[in-house]
């Protein structure tokens, strides 16, 4: 019995003492996270060049990193965790027309669909992307493309001006 009950100590001190190394292993992960690794991770995770993505902002924290990364005209907001990236994407900042000129004579052209709404015409045709929160995830640019391709469109993972057209 005094035999068992040693055995039984020593796992659990065992046990307590590699789950305290965790968040000490995770730390010493993350502290090694460069902007580089991060755009190769995150081009990886996007399907694109990684001499495409910019980082524009880094937090490392304790366990994990969150970053804002750009490409082309798409912002995200990512989280690197015990080395998994999860980006969203995020909406577009409209930028303000400079020349007043040109903009008393044309309107300014408002976005063709929101995030939200393609996320509901998603799902309705069938691809499923979960609740429309408006934010372009994983999941959302997954299925955006695979709509894509079923309606012979370019696979950009975008709501570009063709693909909007197909979802109305």
């Amino acid at each position: 019995m005094i035999k068992f009950l040693a055995k039984s100590v020593l796992l659990v001190v065992a046990a307590s003492t590699m789950s305290a190394c965790a968040p000490m292993i995770s730390g010493a992960m993350n502290a090694s996270v460069s902007e580089d690794s991060l755009k190769t991770k995150t081009a990886d995770y996007l399907g694109v060049p990684a001499e495409g993505v910019t980082i524009t902002s880094m937090d490392k924290g304790a366990l994990s990193t969150t970053y804002k990364a750009q490409y082309g005209d798409n912002r995200y907001g990512c989280s690197i965790y015990y080395g998994q990236i999860d980006c969203k994407q995020l909406p577009s900042i409209a930028t303000p027309n400079r020349n007043s000129s040109t903009t008393a004579q044309q309107p300014v052209q408002m976005p063709g669909m929101s995030y939200a709404q393609a996320q509901t015409r998603l799902n309705e045709l069938g691809f499923t992307v979960g609740t429309p929160d408006g934010v372009l995830g994983k999941k959302s640019v997954q299925q955006l493309k695979l709509f894509q391709k079923s309606r012979g469109l370019q696979e950009t993972g975008r709501l570009d001006t063709s693909t909007i057209e197909a979802l109305r």
